[in-house]
């Protein structure tokens, strides 16, 4: 995935740590290191901290990255769902 790779290259260029990442943007060093190593995917306002401390648009960030995004939308809309549903039947 492109995310993964831009994040650890802006990461480095900057010469940051994870740990200094995660302090800025307000997730764990854990978070940081899925995220560099595809396992996981940001949420909108982490995108958002993140082009802000990098200084970049969101779309250089995840260029390339559209279909993963949009599945992981598809996903927390499903939660999400699931969710409500068994709040309403409880």
């Amino acid at each position: 995935m492109e995310l993964a790779r831009q994040l650890r290259a802006k990461r480095e260029e900057r010469g940051l740590s994870q740990d200094e990442v995660s302090k800025a943007i307000f997730v764990s060093r854990q978070t940081i290191s899925n995220w560099e190593n595809d396992k996981t995917y940001p949420d909108v306002q982490s995108l958002l901290l993140l082009s802000q401390l990098f200084e970049v648009s969101i779309d250089e960030l995840v260029r390339g990255d559209v279909v993963a995004m949009q599945q992981a939308i598809a996903e927390d809309s499903r939660i999400l769902l699931a969710g409500l549903l068994l709040a309403l039947e409880g």
